[in-house]
This record gives C-alpha cells, sequence and structure tokens, in this order.
C-alpha cells in the first residue's frame, strides 16, 4: 500500500483525531471541577504536560502539510 495516495484521507484523519484530542487537553480539563492540587486540576503537571505536547502535535502536523502539499506544488511547478 502506498501511504501517497492515501495522503489526503490520512491529513483528515489525524486532524480529526486533534480536534478530539483538543477537546481532551484543552476544553475539558477547564470544565472540571477540580481542586488545586488534584491530578485533574488545570495546572496540574500532568495537565500541563497535556497541553504542550498536544501543542506541540499540532505544530508538526501542520509542518508536515505544509511541506507535503508546498513539495507537491513545487514539483508541478517545475514539469
Amino acid at each position: 500500500m502506498q501511504v501517497g495516495r492515501h495522503k489526503t484521507a490520512i491529513f483528515v484523519i489525524v486532524g480529526a483525531l486533534l480536534c478530539v484530542n483538543y477537546w481532551l487537553a484543552v476544553v475539558r480539563p477547564r470544565q472540571m471541577n477540580c481542586a488545586p492540587g488534584e491530578m485533574c486540576h488545570i495546572d496540574s503537571p500532568a495537565m500541563r504536560a497535556n497541553r504542550v505536547l498536544f501543542w506541540i502535535s499540532v505544530a508538526i502536523y501542520a509542518g508536515a502539510v505544509s511541506f507535503t502539499y508546498a513539495a507537491l506544488w513545487w514539483v508541478r511547478m517545475q514539469s
């Protein structure tokens, strides 16, 4: 199976998973009623790490999408 043929579907699926992760890492912790010091509190080290890893994932995803489609555009312009 060639991944190149399915790149759009893969990017859409990964984007949808990142949207779900946004809700889990950013939105939901703000709605939870956790006391300071509890693991589910918005400022706990685990929740901060989740948010940092989420934004790193978004940056990697955006870079991959940009690089892939920019490279395809560049190849088409060369031929």
